[in-house]
């Protein structure tokens, strides 16, 4: 298995208390909890927390006085309409792309601009919960077509908010448990701080990898019969396996934004409170307007019961870990600049306990490569050269589902292996 992507999971060196900035809560799908149980991690149910709502524009510092959020009731109605047609399509988007129909089949819907969709739908009063939930993580998410939305912002995503399926978390709020568990149990068949540097990869022979230790320098040589890719294919992420023609101009033709997540913490961010990025031109209940300009960290988010908050930085592809860091620095000066946050005496720098990426997300390409069968393309690309495909660029972006989509790639490799 090649594998891609980040936990994020901070621990108080002081308390122990774990801090997730990445993922905050698994959907209840299919065996997710029971592979918690399996694992020795336990859960419970996931619980809202409940705490001050403060929009302020971030690229000016100016505090929204005049911005009104939909109330609860025209909220949810319009996220069950939404949910109403978002399940009509269900079975062509999840789990994967297998039952996605030819370019000309397409439904007219999904090629939609999302802003078309929603003003089609009178879904207006669910944005604002869309754009905060994923939606700010997909590229221009209004102008882009309504089919990568649903892969964000899905079905089962949608039935969560409206509490129609429930969530859990690990009781110890640390994601990194169930990863540790997975080492222990995998033990010596994982190689840890490596990086793959070369491959062959053939129809006929199998795969032959070549990885480095970037610890030690050693270099190891692997030899299989399959692998399952689990990155999201980029061409960084991709080099070192001897891309095809035809893998690098389907591969090749994937868009993504970039996402990073950390810990902060610093006297003066108010707690039980979250601080949130919107847009002036959203005022007074212009919710099309309610979404910033990339790059931009969408949040302060004070952690229950902590003096640390979570941030979220989102951009393009090309961002890097040092300016998404500065994207951070800069919204915090100027909440000071404008007295939203009252410095401290003598001033004080922004404290980053954990900062990181977690991942490239929201893959998308154009509708033009849609209509000429780019979906068909991709999944000619399973098995191939005895390389399987699954993560968020072929599945949903949450980990439950995309568990879903994965337990239905491995039996397909499998299946490959019986007829070698």
């Amino acid at each position: 298995m090649v594998q891609g992507g980040h936990v994020n999971t901070w621990v108080d060196p002081a308390t122990g208390r774990g801090f997730d900035a990445g993922v905050q809560n698994y959907i209840d799908l299919g065996g997710a909890k029971s592979f918690f149980t399996r694992l020795g991690v336990s859960t419970q149910p996931n619980v809202r927390q409940i705490s001050t709502q403060v929009h302020v524009d971030f690229a000016t510092g100016q505090r929204l006085t005049n911005y009104t959020l939909p109330s609860s009731d025209s909220r949810s109605a319009a996220l069950r309409r939404y949910l109403a047609v978002a399940e009509q399509y269900h079975a062509i988007l999840e789990p994967g792309w297998w039952a996605f129909p030819e370019p000309r089949d397409i439904p007219a819907d999904l090629l939609l601009s999302f802003r078309e969709f929603v003003l089609k739908y009178n879904l207006t009063e669910a944005l604002p919960q869309i754009l905060g939930t994923t939606g700010l993580g997909v590229y221009d998410v209004l102008n882009t077509s309504t089919l990568w939305v649903m892969r964000s912002f899905n079905v089962d995503m949608c039935r969560a908010v409206l509490s129609l399926v429930p969530s859990f978390v690990p009781v110890s709020r640390k994601n990194q448990d169930l990863y540790d568990a997975i080492f222990k149990l995998l033990d010596s068949d994982v190689l840890v701080s490596t990086t793959v540097t070369g491959a062959k990869r053939t129809d006929k022979d199998g795969v032959v990898l070549e990885v480095r230790n970037s610890l030690n320098g050693s270099v190891s040589r692997i030899v299989a019969k399959r692998i399952l890719f689990t990155a999201a294919p980029s061409d960084g992420s991709t080099k070192p396996f001897d891309l095809d023609e035809v893998e690098k101009k389907t591969l090749g033709a994937f868009n993504y934004t970039a996402s990073f997540v950390g810990v902060v913490s610093h006297p003066s961010l108010p707690l039980n409170t979250s601080i949130g990025n919107v847009p002036a031109a959203a005022q007074p209940t212009n919710w099309f307007s309610a979404v910033p300009s990339y790059p931009f960290t969408s949040r302060f988010d004070n952690y229950a019961n902590s003096p640390y908050f979570r941030v979220v930085v989102g951009g393009e592809a090309s961002l890097t870990v040092e300016e998404a860091q500065k994207v951070v620095i800069n919204a915090f000066n100027k909440l000071v600049e404008t007295g939203i946050i009252k410095q401290t005496d003598p001033p004080q720098s922004l404290t980053f306990h954990e900062f990181e990426p977690h991942g490239l997300v929201s893959a998308y390409v154009s509708r033009e490569e849609l209509h000429s069968g780019f979906i068909q393309r991709l999944n000619s690309l399973q098995g191939r050269r005895s390389t399987w495909y699954t993560g968020s660029t072929w599945g949903v972006q949450f980990t439950t589902g995309l568990w879903i989509f994965t337990d239905t790639v491995l039996p397909k490799l499998v299946e490959s292996l019986k007829k070698a």
